[in-house]
């Protein structure tokens, strides 16, 4: 997993309301501006500073109780309401508006889309 994906997690676990950032730093972890921070563990697991791990081990888990799955036109479906579907090796398209971006190679901003 790289920043980007973890933008997007940090999207779908903290919400939309405003756009962020997420830098990775020289220590591995990776830090957002709508207030996550997230280190990759074992097994590519993203663990976030609010608690929640992602494992995408057998399918994508979410430790908070969001579960996710690929419907028929490519998105992949949160049950909390947020799909996510990727446009771009380096872009992803959310349902509710919003784009994330790798704009380095160690830097993703997610803006609402225009």
């Amino acid at each position: 997993m790289n920043v980007l994906e973890v933008a997007v997690y940090a999207m779908v676990i903290g919400g939309q309301g405003q756009p962020f950032k997420c830098v990775e730093s020289d220590l591995g972890t990776v830090n957002c501006t709508n207030g996550l921070s997230a280190t990759i563990g074992e097994r590519e697991a993203i663990r976030f500073s609010n608690g929640v791990t992602v494992s995408k081990n057998s399918g994508i888990t979410l430790s908070n109780g969001v579960r996710a799955h690929l419907d028929g036109a490519g998105w992949l479906e949160f049950s909390n309401g947020i799909g996510v579907r990727r446009d771009s090796p380096f872009r992803f398209r959310t349902s509710t508006g919003f784009i994330c971006v790798l704009t380095e190679r160690t830097m993703a901003e997610c803006t609402e889309s225009h």
